[in-house]
């Protein structure tokens, strides 16, 4: 079954649609189904690359026809479902899974606005990094101490 992101995204993609449009929407559903198993913990899921470089490359080129046609409200909207705080101890490769695919339903269900389905798209792609591992943009600072100054 493919996921409704998927076609929110073939519907979105302007006519005449790109020539790297038809791969990365099999590409973006591959992810997802990937995104779903790390969410469920699937021990081969967190040491499997999301995606290979030409993937990726694929990706960026389509991704960047788009840049700049999202805005603060789309950004602040993805942002809102992406940056969740993890519980201590809890696998963070995981949580960022669920997420993600939480936005990715969420943008689906509410029939997000191309905009903010590029950006989500753009997000998405700085996340994905290494085998198994969910990038949190924008990365957390190391040594940043609690509380006031």
């Amino acid at each position: 079954m493919r996921h409704p992101l998927v076609d929110a995204v073939a519907a979105a993609l302007p006519d005449p649609r790109p020539a790297e449009a038809a791969r990365y929407l099999v590409m973006l559903g591959r992810r997802l189904r990937w995104l779903e198993a790390r969410a469920d913990g699937h021990p081969r899921a967190a040491a499997r690359l999301a995606a290979t470089p030409e993937e990726r490359a694929v990706a960026r080129r389509l991704l960047r026809r788009f840049e700049g046609s999202w805005d603060d409200g789309d950004e602040n909207l993805v942002r809102g479902y992406l940056d969740r705080w993890a519980r201590p101890g809890e696998d963070f490769g995981r949580h960022e899974a669920r997420s993600v695919l939480k936005a990715a339903d969420e943008l689906s269900r509410i029939m997000a606005r191309p905009g903010t389905l590029f950006f989500f798209l753009w997000e998405l792609e700085s996340m994905l990094t290494r085998p198994g591992e969910i990038a949190r943009i924008p990365a957390p600072r190391k040594g940043r101490q609690r509380g006031g100054r």
